[in-house]
């Protein structure tokens, strides 16, 4: 949201239950004081400042963000699934007798790198950070599963001084095997037990009596030891209650190493050189305005025209209407028209032609648009069923959300009827790794409606609408 040049960002507060505007600024500034340490140099709060305004502006729905997974129409809200977004109380019982001191410096650092963020491929990166990376930081697909080109792996030697480059816990057995649900063997006088290097060449008796043991390289009887630890007898075992596991570094290694980073800064590095050492490939922008002439500014929409090529099986109206020719003159219609009001459009295919399902959710798979939209016409036996129906994947909560606005655009006269949001396992909708719809505009093989869909100011009532519930859906 935009007023008087001032970037809101909408906020849904629990503890109110109700969604606030407020200023980008204002909360760039409140997640940086949750994420800084104590003894941070002030180039690496401007560090994180531009990290905490990162992540905020990839989740605003006004750039091409999804918003807060459970509260639609909200960017962000305060609870733990979201950015970590405390209150004064929480903040000021943080910081203690420096919280204004730390208030006024990271303002400062967030208004001398206002608007800043980290981009690849023009969007805003998913800004991962972490304590310390102990030597080197991860790369992506170690973690997630997944290939992120600006997650790479970068050696680092500037985290030795912190804190968290060694530490240890001890951890009971007991503990170990509940958490992790497991059950370790019991150990028994009669087992052959050792701990290499610790305990080791354990002679026994016929009857289990320990005769001879070397401990730490050096050889006891079992009676000598025994006596020494105070033991009640000479047939015995051991086994471990606790164990210590010694680890280094802290936190899962992606993106910015925080203490790294902080001493690349004390260093005399400045934010660019930190930000560009740890994530590879990016650049550093200012994020624009939203434009109100432009609502769909920073939008990427793939529009797929079904069918085409000479074998294509559309449906074909009685009067000889074609499916796979209507829905590429739409597609191509919507694309100017959505193009006008800012969004980045791409066809999957521009002319009659044949593109295998499979090649066209590769197309979308390696643009990653925020949605992909496959455009058909229905048919049936019984030339009176008319109607538009719209399809999504299961679990895809936005596409159904998009799907409402598009429906309810498409259908606010009555002039299509509507046949329901539904959901379908189809191949495209499957397969595509964004979201997607499949949108059933009509029944051509009506022949009313056929001859509108041959009526171009119908036409062009059918591609405001759709734009409008694409407007409708990124409003809220």
């Amino acid at each position: 949201m935009l007023s008087n040049n001032i970037i809101y960002i909408n906020v849904f507060f629990h503890r109110d239950n109700k969604v606030v505007c407020i200023p980008l600024e204002e909360v760039v500034a409140m997640v940086a004081l949750t994420q800084i340490k104590h003894e941070f140099h002030y180039e690496m709060i401007k560090v994180q400042g531009i990290v905490a305004r990162t992540q905020l502006v990839r989740l605003m729905r006004a750039y091409g963000g999804t918003g807060c997974s459970r509260h639609h129409g909200c960017d962000i809200c305060d609870g733990e699934h979201c950015i970590q977004l405390p209150d004064d109380n929480q903040l000021r019982e943080t910081w203690g007798d420096e919280y204004k001191a730390k208030v006024e410096i990271v303002q400062k650092a967030v208004n001398e790198t206002e608007g800043l963020i980290i981009a690849f491929d023009k969007k805003p990166i998913d800004a991962k950070f972490h304590d310390t990376c102990g030597g080197s930081t991860e790369n992506s697909e170690s973690v997630m599963s997944r290939e992120i080109v600006y997650l790479r792996k970068v050696l680092c030697d500037y985290c030795t001084e912190s804190p968290n480059w060694d530490s240890s816990k001890s951890i009971s057995i007991e503990e170990i095997e509940e958490k992790l649900n497991v059950r370790f063997p019991s150990l028994k006088h009669t087992l052959k037990t050792s701990i290499e290097n610790f305990f080791d060449d354990i002679k026994r008796d016929e009857s289990g009596r320990v005769t001879s043991i070397k401990i730490s390289g050096k050889e006891f009887k079992g009676t000598e030891m025994s006596k020494l630890l105070g033991l009640d007898s000479t047939r015995f075992s051991f086994s471990p209650t606790v164990i210590t596991f010694v680890t280094r570094g802290k936190g899962e290694g992606l993106g910015l190493c925080q203490y790294g980073g902080n001493q690349m800064a004390i260093e005399g590095k400045n934010y660019l050189d930190i930000l560009h050492y740890y994530f590879t490939g990016i650049e550093i922008k200012k994020i624009e305005a939203p434009c109100i002439e432009k609502p769909l500014n920073g939008r990427i929409i793939m529009l797929d025209p079904g069918h085409g090529g000479e074998n294509s099986h559309d449906y074909i109206g009685a009067g000889g209407t074609r499916e796979k020719e209507l829905v590429l003159k739409i597609s191509q219609k919507l694309k100017l028209s959505l193009e006008e009001l800012g969004a980045e459009v791409v066809l999957t295919r521009n002319k009659d032609e044949y593109i295998s399902l499979s090649n066209r959710a590769q197309m979308a798979n390696k643009l990653r648009p925020d949605f992909f939209i496959s455009i058909h016409f229905n048919g049936y036996t019984n030339p009176s069923i008319h109607g538009c129906e719209i399809y999504y994947y299961r679990s895809d909560k936005e596409s159904e959300i998009l799907a409402k606005s598009i429906m309810t655009s498409l259908t606010k006269d009555k002039e299509i009827l509507d046949r329901g949001i539904k959901v379908a396992d189809f191949y495209l909708l499957r397969e595509v790794n964004v979201g997607s719809l499949h949108l059933e505009l009509d029944y051509i093989t009506n022949p009313d409606r056929e001859l509108k869909l041959n009526d171009e100011t119908f036409i062009d009532m059918i591609i405001a609408r759709i734009t409008a519930g694409f407007v409708d859906y990124y409003k809220y």
